[in-house]
């Protein structure tokens, strides 16, 4: 497990002790500085032994600098670091306000559980293969989304113990647009249901607590600018259910298991939260692989996603998937390869409109994958 790197910002000496302790029990390996004055935050740093934060914590309430101020010092001066808010201001507002500067917001009083569940995200994201300079680019792009309180509703109901299908329906019934979306798809003869429903428990029953999720995170997200429009973002999130609906289709026609074929619908869909990043932050449909430059041999919204969805705490196959996916290799050993290769094909597949063009894609790939593509013609072309 690598050893990562922690700087604590708190002006409340009693609670930047408890915050000692309960990280040094969580991970006593980590190396930690604990800072009562955010005004010499740089000072005491560059006499420490820490040169590499993975996390940087500020509390926002301090009478010499508050912690948005402090924040964004960090996001110009340690734009590769997490960055964190702590506070007792509990309203759902200002997680939205925060986005500019803070990855997290975590509430005071703290648990144990919401430093683990940080600490989980910043191990899952040094592992991810980006460069120091990608890092960077990602730590200081101008406002990341936060997850919509409907996402984190239904969240919470998935993880609660007495969850079933009804509580679900009843979270995702106050969005018409996700109810719409959950119909759309659980009818859809990609996923091969025989019986049309409009009973929402039954729509929801049919996909999963998984792809729900996902179906709310893809539709739901906004970014703040709001320089995509809504008729381009219903485009990318159209398009993202094409490809994700494609690739579960291939994945099943290659004999992949229930949550296999999920594994690469949830990918392809949650893909399209990397585009919309991308394109807030200035590019057009035609140049969001190019036009940040973030890592060569990786699309950019391809990294994005990546970055975005571990901060969000996904786990890091389905970062690896999503990163995958534009090198195409269906004869690699590894798993998370063939996954994101059958993504990357759904991609393909989802701009080619005629029987000829399918047939030439099909003759490019091995021969068991271009069978399963001649196989599914008729239906392709039918939902085309």
């Amino acid at each position: 497990m690598a050893s990562l790197e922690v700087i604590c910002v708190d002006d409340d000496e009693f609670m930047l002790k408890a915050i000692g302790r309960l990280v040094r029990r969580l991970r006593p390996e980590w190396r930690f500085l604990l800072l009562d004055e955010p005004m010499r935050w740089e000072e005491i740093m560059a006499a420490s032994e820490i040169e590499h934060p993975a996390i940087f914590i500020s509390d926002l309430l301090m009478p010499k600098k508050r912690g948005d101020v402090l924040l964004n010092e960090v996001k110009m001066n340690l734009p590769e670091s997490i960055r964190v808010l702590l506070t007792g201001d509990t309203t759902q507002e200002l997680p939205q306000k925060a986005h500019g500067y803070a990855h997290f917001v975590l509430p005071k009083p703290f648990t144990q559980e919401d430093f683990e569940h940080l600490f989980q995200c910043a191990e899952r994201l040094h592992k991810m293969p980006f460069n120091a300079e990608c890092r960077q680019k990602l730590g200081s792009l101008s406002g990341l989304p936060v997850l919509p309180h409907t996402v984190q509703e239904l969240q919470s109901t998935i993880a609660s113990p007495n969850c079933d299908m009804h509580l679900m329906a009843d979270v995702v019934s106050h969005e018409p647009s996700l109810v719409a979306r959950i119909f759309q798809i659980a009818n859809s003869s990609y996923f091969g249901f025989r019986r049309h429903t409009d009973s929402l428990s039954e729509a929801v029953s049919r996909l999963g607590a998984t792809l729900i999720e996902t179906i709310a995170v893809s539709l739901l997200t906004q970014i703040q600018h709001h320089r995509v429009s809504p008729s381009q973002h219903k485009q990318v999130a159209e398009r993202a259910l094409r490809v994700g609906s494609i690739a579960r289709l291939i994945a099943k026609e290659m004999s992949f298991a229930r949550c296999e074929q999920d594994k690469v619908f949830v990918a392809s869909l949650l893909t399209s939260i990397g585009t919309l990043l991308v394109l807030e932050e200035g590019a057009t449909l035609e140049n969001v692989r190019t036009y940040l430059g973030l890592q060569e041999g990786f699309y950019d919204h391809h990294v994005a996603a990546a970055y975005l969805l571990i901060l969000w705490g996904y786990d890091i196959d389905i970062g690896d998937i999503i990163l995958s996916q534009s090198n195409i290799d269906f004869l690699s050993p590894d798993e998370t390869v063939v996954y994101g290769s059958i993504v990357g094909l759904a991609y393909m597949i989802e701009k080619l409109k005629t029987e000829a063009q399918l047939k030439q894609v099909a003759g490019q790939l091995p021969d068991s994958v271009g069978d399963v593509v001649l196989t599914l013609i008729p239906l392709l072309l039918e939902t085309a």
